[in-house]
């Protein structure tokens, strides 16, 4: 994380206004700018078949709920600490099974415990991977998601940490029996086991966190800020190669030396309101070959607090884009890598992606304001 407090104002303010110009292109101001100017680049040279997605907690479900919304644009997903298609939609009310339990409520106790396991003194039972199917199809047969017959050739790669207490195994486990529900099984889905001699907490898997941070990088077990936390191997070059079928990827590399991480403008690809919950600026790690070469586009969005736009003491900054592990293998192996923001907003105070309805009707199709916001984005980059 690079401090630029001691930048005099109105060099602060040219940097804003220019967008993280080329001569501070891995410099993000710290509070980062609430706006820019820089748009979407739009001469990179990407292969349209190899867009894949990955995400932490809600960011894993929101990056499985876009990977089942535009199967015809994605060709796979990894997903950390995440759950099913729909979760909060198959949660039965404890006290009337008949009935499901209201969303948000089915979010904070079921699909995730972050506010324990249980609804007024009973437990709801774990989301059904066979009702999440019949949502998809359902949602197939009312034209708002792509036909999921198209994820029969994916690539996934699924990981929740051992010590995680905020997403449940059964849900984690519900994931990977709706994968295969889907048609994705044997070596094109993986679940990776990471180190049983260092089990792993809630959090972003690194070998070790190199970058400055105003926090003290969390080890393996730990559930802290910035939720990067340090267990021996980077998660990000265990989904990237299982995504890309790629054993040998070179590197890592440094991604100064090689490319830019640099804010865009997001705001042309939604409309504001107060609970759409997209930040005016996103980031994108691009290598410099791929302005000459063919690369590969892979989406990660991050957890719950992980926003670059964050206020307060606890902010992580540049923590996600920066120091999430994507950028040193995607420098080494022509990847570009987006990092869409989601910002706080009405009914989500964590700038949490939306996988329990606070953005509005549709948040789970491809009318979700925050996945067309997404999709448009992909369809910019690729031209």
């Amino acid at each position: 994380m690079r401090q630029v407090s001691l930048l005099p104002a109105i060099v602060l303010a040219l940097l804003v206004s220019a967008g993280l110009s080329a001569a501070h292109h891995d410099d993000i101001p710290d509070p980062p700018p609430l706006s820019v100017s820089q748009q979407l680049p739009t001469d990179l040279i990407l292969d349209s078949g190899s867009v894949s997605v990955s995400g932490l907690s809600s960011g894993g479900f929101f990056a499985h709920q876009f990977h089942i919304a535009f199967s015809a644009t994605v060709a796979g997903a990894a997903v950390l600490a995440g759950g099913p298609y729909a979760c909060v939609d198959v949660i039965r009310n404890p006290f009337w099974p008949f009935t499901k339990l209201d969303r948000s409520s089915a979010a904070v106790v079921a699909c995730t415990h972050y506010f324990g396991d249980r609804f007024w003194g009973l437990r709801p039972r774990p989301p059904a991977a066979k009702d999440a199917r019949q949502l998809i199809d359902a949602a197939y047969r009312a034209g708002e998601i792509d036909n999921p017959a198209n994820l029969a050739d994916d690539r996934v790669w699924l990981f929740r940490g051992d010590l995680d207490e905020v997403v449940p195994a059964a849900v984690a486990g519900s994931l990977a029996s709706l994968y295969n529900l889907l048609g994705i099984d044997g070596e094109d889905l993986h679940v990776e086991p990471g180190d049983p001699e260092r089990p792993a907490n809630h959090g972003m898997p690194v070998d070790s966190f190199s970058g400055e941070s105003r926090f003290v990088p969390p080890d393996c077990a730990a559930h802290a800020l910035p939720f990067v936390i340090e267990c021996g191997y980077d998660a990000a070059e265990l989904l990237l190669r299982h995504l890309y079928f790629e054993d040998s990827l070179e590197g890592p590399a440094d991604p100064h030396n090689l490319g830019r991480l640099q804010a865009f403008d997001q705001t042309p690809f939604f409309q504001a309101s107060r609970t759409d919950g997209m930040s005016n600026v996103g980031y994108i790690y691009v290598p410099d070959a791929c302005r000459s070469e063919e690369c590969r586009l892979h989406i990660a969005f991050h957890g719950c607090r992980q926003n670059a736009d964050a206020q307060g003491e606890d902010r992580i900054h540049d923590d996600f884009v920066r120091d999430a592990g994507y950028n040193s293998w995607a420098a080494a192996n022509q990847i570009v890598v987006l990092y869409p923001q989601a910002t706080a907003s009405a009914g989500n105070p964590r700038a949490c992606w939306d996988f329990w309805g606070y953005s509005g009707e549709g948040w789970r199709t491809r009318e979700g304001v925050q996945m067309r916001a997404v999709a448009a984005m992909i369809k910019r980059l690729l031209g």
